[in-house]
């Protein structure tokens, strides 16, 4: 399977009865979705398109679901870092919060996302930008370039799922030959990147285009977590720090057109051939 979810992958979404779940839960059906209950309390017993509503997430798992997605007003989310913890102490895998979603292209879709801009295939995209993954998703397609698993990490300070952490994933995904991660200023994710490529956990191929060179330090840029300050964070030391791990660095992230089709490409002081 693609790392994260598969067609065998039984989505529960909470928030199903209202616009936003409903209009979510239409994409991820386009996408190959295999929606199982919706969660909405008070609404237990209402069919949304077919699909059976329940009170509570225990009553949505018993009728078979495996992973969740929250279509819910922020106001009602306003409780990060708990879901961080909790999800951490129970093993749970937590995607976002801000984040677009997870698809494995031709298999699953989970979050709201555009099924026909990506493709199946072999190349693992990371991103911390959601439409920014959508926009290079597409450039991979136009190129013939399909993906085996894009995931939004989401663009908040304090998420679960991060860059480097999904980057592992990857690594360990026979169906995965190649990284593509788009990063930007603010947080360390880029560098623990780095740092996982340089201690040898990640050896597959990575490229890294990192957006946000020209916001000032000191103010916020794009999303919540994408920030740098004179201490360090801004996209030309990441840039430095990536290549020095031996990282391939992307100039302009429509440069993530060319990564599957040239004889020999410099990455970071090595080169490989293809």
């Amino acid at each position: 399977m693609a790392f994260l979810i598969d067609a065998d992958t039984r989505i529960v979404v909470q928030g199903l009865t209202g616009a936003t779940g409903r209009l979510g839960a239409e994409m991820m059906q386009a996408g190959g979705a295999k929606i199982v209950a919706g969660v909405t309390p008070g609404k237990r017993g209402e069919l949304v398109d077919g699909i059976p509503v329940f009170d509570t997430v225990d009553e949505a798992v018993e009728a078979g679901g495996t992973a969740s997605i929250l279509f819910v007003p922020a106001a009602l989310l306003d409780v990060s870092l708990e879901l961080v913890a909790a999800a951490e102490h129970r093993g749970v895998t937590l995607i976002g919060p801000n984040s677009p979603g997870v698809i494995s292209p031709g298999r699953s879709l989970l979050g709201a996302l555009r099924a026909e801009f990506y493709s199946p295939g072999t190349i693992a995209l990371i991103s911390r930008s959601g439409g920014m993954m959508t926009t290079i998703a597409y450039q991979l397609t136009l190129a013939g370039l399909g993906q085996s698993t894009c995931v939004g990490v989401g663009g908040d300070a304090v998420i679960g799922l991060d860059v480097s952490a999904a980057a592992l994933l990857a690594q360990n995904d026979p169906e995965t030959d190649r990284l593509l991660i788009f990063g930007e200023v603010g947080t360390g994710q880029e560098e623990r990147l780095a740092q996982l490529v340089r201690d040898g956990a990640i050896t597959k191929p990575v490229y890294a285009y990192i957006a946000g060179a020209a916001a000032p330090a000191g103010k916020r840029y794009s999303h919540a977590g994408a920030s740098a300050d004179e201490h360090g964070g801004g996209a030309e030391r990441k840039r430095s720090i990536l290549r020095d791990a031996g990282i391939t660095v992307l100039d302009r992230y429509i440069d993530a057109r060319g990564i599957g089709h040239v004889a020999s490409i410099e990455r970071g002081t090595r080169r490989h051939a293809w």
